[in-house]
């Protein structure tokens, strides 16, 4: 799964605007998110791509775009099977560690008792690994939980014609996760 949002501003004066013909992502026409002005938004499944891609045409219609990077998370797992709400937990993920401008969104599900919990992490120690608490264990509670991970990458860039803000977020498949008292 993919999601991304992007505004596109006059580079002059920093006025947010609308570009005729609308803005793509990944080659899927864009919405505009009407709540905040005018920001487009996409979210579609699709499979992970190292760069993503943000096109328009200007007034001329010249084709322009922006890539935003973001790093994938191939496969996460615990330093232990069972965690416990009572101990912290190291979770582990190969690929790139957290950079400038991410953060890491775990989001726990419980089916049996109808529950989604989520946690951001926006700091690592400069390696794919982060260390849960026991508080915030204690927080998602014991049971039998599904989790996911959701890296979130915003960028903020000047290109011809245009200031570009961006967020794009990939979502892993999810794990199993036994929490025990």
């Amino acid at each position: 799964m993919v999601k991304a949002e992007a505004t596109l501003m006059d580079s002059a004066t920093r006025k947010i605007i609308e570009i005729p013909g609308g803005l793509r992502f990944q080659s899927t026409e864009m919405k505009i998110r009407p709540v905040q002005g005018i920001t487009y938004t996409a979210e579609f499944p699709a499979a992970y791509t190292a760069e993503q891609v943000f096109e328009w045409k200007n007034k001329k219609g010249e084709k322009g775009e922006f890539k935003l990077g973001i790093p994938s998370i191939d496969s996460f797992y615990f330093d232990t099977k069972v965690l416990s709400v009572t101990n912290p937990a190291i979770l582990q993920w190969i690929g790139k560690p957290l950079g400038k401008g991410e953060t890491l969104v775990f989001i726990w599900e419980n089916s049996a008792e109808g529950r989604t919990q989520p946690m951001e992490v926006s700091t690592t120690l400069g390696a794919p690994l982060i260390e849960i608490p026991a508080a915030k264990l204690a927080q998602i509670g014991p049971g039998n939980w599904s989790l996911y991970l959701v890296r979130k990458r915003m960028a903020r860039a000047e290109v011809t014609d245009f200031w570009v803000e961006s967020t794009s977020e990939y979502y892993t498949r999810p794990i199993s996760v036994r929490v025990e008292e």
